[in-house]
């Protein structure tokens, strides 16, 4: 039996969708050093590497930690708490990122209108994980109800 659309929950690939489609704006912003030019680059360009690398290491701590997560089915309460922190960890993960891409834009001064698409992304990612560590829920009931 089929389900109405706004009833589903997301799919897994939805939620990978996402995070590559992130991972991939940012990989494009390192790629061209943020978009800064001139001047403005060159007298930036260790603030840009460093945050360059920063942001590269938190892309991939969001992967890690999505990964981690995903890969915990809860039988206990134990599991549960451990994959509802790798899911608070990658939540976090996501607020490093708009963090660094905020330092970004106000140091050298680039327009935010070069990362519209990317800050969409994180925060769309931010509510996916929200909304699957809220899903989760529903499994504690279950596995408190088994504990009794």
């Amino acid at each position: 039996m089929s389900v109405v659309k706004s009833k589903r929950g997301q799919s897994k690939v939805e939620f990978e969708q996402i995070y590559f489609q992130l991972a991939d704006g940012i990989d494009n912003l390192v790629e061209h050093k943020f978009f800064a030019e001139g001047e403005l680059a060159d007298k930036n360009e260790m603030f840009v590497r460093m945050r360059s690398e920063n942001l590269e290491k938190l892309t991939d701590d969001l992967l890690y930690h999505i990964k981690i997560a995903n890969s915990i089915y809860p039988t206990c309460m134990a599991e549960l708490e451990e994959r509802r922190v790798s899911m608070g960890k990658a939540i976090g993960t996501c607020y490093a990122i708009l963090t660094n891409l905020q330092r970004i834009m106000t140091r050298p001064r680039i327009h935010d209108n070069k990362y519209t698409l990317d800050v969409l992304n994180i925060i769309r990612m931010i509510n996916s994980l929200k909304a699957w560590r809220k899903s989760d829920n529903a499994l504690k009931a279950t596995l408190v109800r088994k504990k009794e």
